[in-house]
């Protein structure tokens, strides 16, 4: 696993380990170029409520058809999706230890109006939970799309809410923190980055960094 920089897809509120995959890199190169995929974490996240893990969605369409690139894809307004998955945060993890230290952070993204573009949306989210981590990562967007990247360590797809498309990804055991609803459905891993914060707090930085050393550990013994 030596390569010069990270390659990721967009994501929504990503996975934890789309963070820490972060953990091993100084830069990440985040793909833009590339024709819009159905059915991934681009513009979806999983969190966990007291019926289990539920997937939020926002709603995209797309100018060019199915030739739109990921760039140009944009933010539905036909439905009232900020209300909807912010409704289902709240209930969802309201009772969760750190939900009122983060919850001005993350609420303005749904009660104001939203970015047109699915790839701005997730940028900036993405930089807020960087920033409340304290993970130090260079973020590029791609400027052209490169099937087969020789220097970058590519997991566009192989992070993937599909078991099917996870190939060329080291997989490795999340070590159980609380979460709210863990009596009922037990420990739920590789939720959305806000299941984390929410539960875990100031901690949560330190959970990813440590899960990042075991990872390299793996790698190390492979």
């Amino acid at each position: 696993m030596y390569h010069d920089r990270l390659l990721l897809a967009t994501a929504y509120l990503p996975p934890l380990e789309y963070f820490v995959h972060m953990c091993f890199y100084e830069s990440a190169v985040i793909e833009v170029q590339e024709t819009w995929p159905k059915q991934t974490w681009r513009n979806r996240c999983r969190i966990m409520t007291a019926n289990g893990p539920l997937d939020l969605t926002i709603p995209v369409s797309k100018p060019y058809g199915n030739q739109t690139k990921t760039k140009d894809i944009l933010i539905s307004n036909h439905t009232d999706w900020q209300k909807n998955h912010w409704k289902a945060i709240i209930s969802a993890y309201q009772k969760a230890p750190y939900f009122v230290f983060y919850q001005d952070m993350l609420e303005p993204y749904y009660m104001n109006s939203f970015p047109e573009r699915i790839t701005t949306l997730n940028y900036r989210l993405l930089n807020e939970f960087l920033r409340e981590l304290d993970i130090k990562i260079c973020l590029i967007k791609s400027r052209r799309f490169d099937k087969r990247p020789e220097y970058d360590f590519d997991l566009r797809h192989s992070i993937s809410p599909k078991p099917r498309h996870r190939k060329n990804i080291p997989d490795f055991s999340f070590p159980p923190y609380y979460q709210v609803f863990s009596e009922k459905t037990g420990f739920v891993p590789n939720l959305s980055i806000i299941d984390l914060i929410f539960n875990l707090g100031p901690e949560a930085g330190d959970y990813l960094r440590k899960c990042c050393l075991q990872l390299r550990h793996q790698l190390s013994l492979g």
